[in-house]
């Protein structure tokens, strides 16, 4: 088990790396805090050990008439790709959302835009120990029930597959969202 950056850390990243993304979009653009979570990776599809949280972080970004999205999110992406990141998912023209992630530390940021004239940017961070180092005594994981005939293992997926929501822009987003 091997150490991670903090949870503070992956927190002041998110923001970070949020922040630097904001910056590529046009002045007159503001952002309002739709949600900050923590989650834990209980069910970790990395293959790694129980006890780890990703951080992450979504605004709303305000102040931006909707026909100017195209352009924030060539922006935004740009900045991406200039800045270690690979875009993993790219639905832009179909359904306005676009998914990448860093390529030396495992951060994922998207941007997605709705229906109703909203768009998000969010950031998330990857699978990390709270204090940074595994507890002493690593957290046991359930028991996997025993099957009779087990099926063929399949390779492991990747953290966590690019998250396109189909009811995204159906949701009525302008009562914001929950913090946590």
């Amino acid at each position: 088990m091997n150490p991670t950056i903090t949870e503070h850390q992956a927190q002041d990243r998110v923001e970070a790396y949020l922040d630097e993304a904001f910056a590529a979009l046009p002045d007159a653009a503001g952002r309002k805090l739709f949600s900050r979570n923590r989650s834990e990776c209980a069910d970790p599809t990395d293959n790694g050990p129980a006890g780890r949280y990703e951080i992450s972080a979504t605004y709303e970004v305000t102040g931006l008439d909707p026909a100017a999205f195209g352009e924030c999110f060539d922006a935004v992406v740009a900045w991406w790709l200039s800045h270690g990141f690979s875009v993993l998912a790219d639905h832009r023209h179909a359904d306005p959302y676009v998914f990448a992630r860093n390529d030396s530390d495992g951060f994922d940021l998207s941007i997605q835009a709705n229906d109703l004239g909203k768009l998000y940017l969010g950031a998330t961070s990857p699978c990390v120990w709270p204090e940074g180092e595994p507890p002493a005594h690593p957290v046991e994981p359930e028991p996997t029930p025993v099957v009779a005939e087990a099926e063929p293992v399949a390779k492991p997926r990747p953290r966590r597959e690019a998250v396109d929501d189909e009811d995204f822009g159906d949701t009525n987003w302008s009562d914001g969202g929950t913090a946590y």
